[in-house]
């Protein structure tokens, strides 16, 4: 009889199916919920501060813009205790907090510290009301000391007439004629540099091949400061100017190669010679610079990056134009 061979071996026990794995799916990631999602009332300002600072730097403002943030919400949350939850603030609270910073902490708070903070205030509890769903916004009510802090002093169209006169007249005297006080002062009304960024300014970052459009830019070696950079257009009057200026004091690399106070020196002489009671300064040209460029028409998003200001510093900025034009 022929053996029957048996798949069934005696001397192993018998395995188990081998079972067959269904296709892998794809694995899907879980959206969470953005952090201000979960903020609520009783969040502690300490909490929605770190969460508000997330959602600036999103928002792209410069480093110095959020420092200064932080530091203006921790002197509240300092005040009010860093438990202290977000719900607990009302308008008085943050009246009373503005007092104390006044006139009761014993630190020093200019008009213009106070102002910044003041905007920092409003910044935050904006974006604080809808995240954690507060009834009102406490900071609303708060009346922003920039309405109460002074204007900058700016030239009127007739003292800026005078002192064109005037440069022009320290230019073309018979003896010791100094064509600087005409190039700082044109520049500056044109321009509306900074007092630094107009000392530190050299002259590879002037553009003046083209007759039409000569330019200039404004460069910061701090990384910090880089938000700052921009192209400003030249007046090509100022820029025909420049060659016989750069020839007679030759002019290799700061376009303006002299100290700070010897700069101010010729600002002082351009107003004694018009005879103004105003002092003229990088400041006041700064100012008047901007305030003509605004009555003219340039579109403000235009003008803020002519400046080099923020999107912050800028609504301040525009709210004192708006009030030296009225």
């Amino acid at each position: 009889m022929s053996q029957q061979l048996s798949l069934f071996d005696p001397e192993k026990p018998p395995q188990p199916p081998r079972l067959i794995a269904p296709p892998s799916r794809p694995v899907v990631a879980i959206e969470r919920p953005p952090a201000s999602a979960r903020l609520s009332a009783s969040a502690p300002i300490s909490a929605a501060l770190a969460v508000w600072m997330e959602s600036r730097r999103r928002a792209g403002l410069s480093e110095n813009t959020i420092k200064n943030y932080r530091i203006d919400i921790q002197l509240l949350a300092e005040y009010a205790g860093a438990g202290a939850s977000v719900g607990e603030f009302t308008t008085q609270t943050l009246n009373d907090y503005l007092e104390w910073m006044r006139h009761k902490r014993r630190v020093p708070c200019s008009s213009k510290t106070l102002d910044r903070r003041i905007t920092a205030l409003k910044s935050f509890f904006r974006w604080l009301t809808p995240a954690a769903a507060l009834p009102v916004n406490p900071a609303e009510a708060v009346v922003n000391v920039s309405v109460r802090s002074p204007l900058p002093v700016v030239l009127t169209e007739l003292e800026v007439s005078q002192a064109q006169h005037a440069a022009r007249q320290l230019r073309q005297r018979k003896k010791k004629a100094d064509m600087r006080p005409h190039m700082l002062l044109t520049f500056l009304l044109h321009t509306g540099l900074r007092k630094g960024e107009t000392v530190r300014l050299v002259t590879n970052h002037l553009a003046l091949d083209d007759p039409e459009q000569p330019h200039l830019y404004v460069r910061y070696a701090d990384k910090r400061h880089r938000h700052k950079e921009r192209k400003v257009n030249l007046d090509p009057q100022w820029v025909q100017d420049y060659r016989n200026y750069a020839e007679h004091y030759q002019i290799t690399e700061r376009v303006f190669p002299w100290s700070v106070r010897l700069l101010e020196y010729h600002l002082e002489d351009v107003s004694i010679t018009a005879r103004l009671k105003k002092h003229i300064s990088f400041e006041m040209l700064r100012w008047t610079c901007a305030l003509r460029d605004f009555r003219d028409g340039m579109e403000p998003e235009k003008l803020r990056r002519k400046l080099g200001l923020s999107k912050v510093q800028w609504g301040e900025t525009r709210r004192k134009i708006r009030r030296l034009l009225e």
